[in-house]
């Protein structure tokens, strides 16, 4: 990509998506993940979830799916 223009999909893809969830009050998260494209070294205190592609990767989420970790 070109420094300080939004990035183009065709030339920029995602290559990962962390998450951190933590309960109202709570002083800890209770989720912590990453997705990325390929694989990852591992992540102290994340669980990390590796795709093949970057369609799967985007396709992964909480929304109408329950989560698999």
């Amino acid at each position: 990509g070109v420094p300080g223009v939004f990035p183009e999909p065709q030339q920029d893809p995602v290559i990962a998506i962390a998450a951190v969830a933590l309960r109202q009050g709570a002083r800890e998260p209770f989720l912590r993940v990453v997705f990325t494209l390929l694989s990852c070294a591992p992540l102290r205190g994340a669980t990390v979830r590796s795709f093949d592609s970057e369609r799967d990767l985007l396709q992964v989420g909480f929304w109408g799916e329950k989560p698999r970790f």
